[in-house]
């Protein structure tokens, strides 16, 4: 067993070349998740700098920033925000478009996901 988390991330996260189309390299985090251990120390390394830093939020991006924020909020006893891509969200929501690789795509939060003030963590895992 890999004993740096470097290590065990590159073990547990392989890379998919030419994915979803040639000259992207594809992270496929689906066997991090089903490694309990490395799964685990996957969050306890992501929440340890925020531990005690008072956030109200985690804010993060559907597929993975949903896994991976959801149980970062868990851990820190704060809520989760899902930023969704555009049309998915049922209320009022702001938008911004983004460059990909392969083209551009558009993210929506609900306009009123949290107060003026809150602190919010925004976690990016697109």
């Amino acid at each position: 067993m890999p004993h740096s988390l470097r290590q065990q991330l590159e073990q547990a996260i392989p890379a998919i070349p030419d994915y979803p189309k040639e000259g992207i390299i594809f992270r496929d985090i689906t066997t991090l998740l089903s490694d309990a251990s490395a799964f685990r120390r996957s969050i306890d390394e992501l929440v340890h700098p925020y531990s005690g830093a008072q956030i109200d939020f985690i804010a993060g991006i559907e597929a993975r920033g949903f896994i991976l924020g959801g149980a970062m909020a868990h851990q820190l006893s704060c809520g989760f925000v899902p930023i969704r891509k555009k049309g998915k969200l049922p209320s009022d929501s702001i938008s911004i478009e983004y460059e990909l690789e392969y083209g551009t795509d558009e993210l929506e939060i609900h306009r009123d996901a949290f107060a003026p003030g809150s602190r919010v963590y925004y976690w990016l895992m697109i």
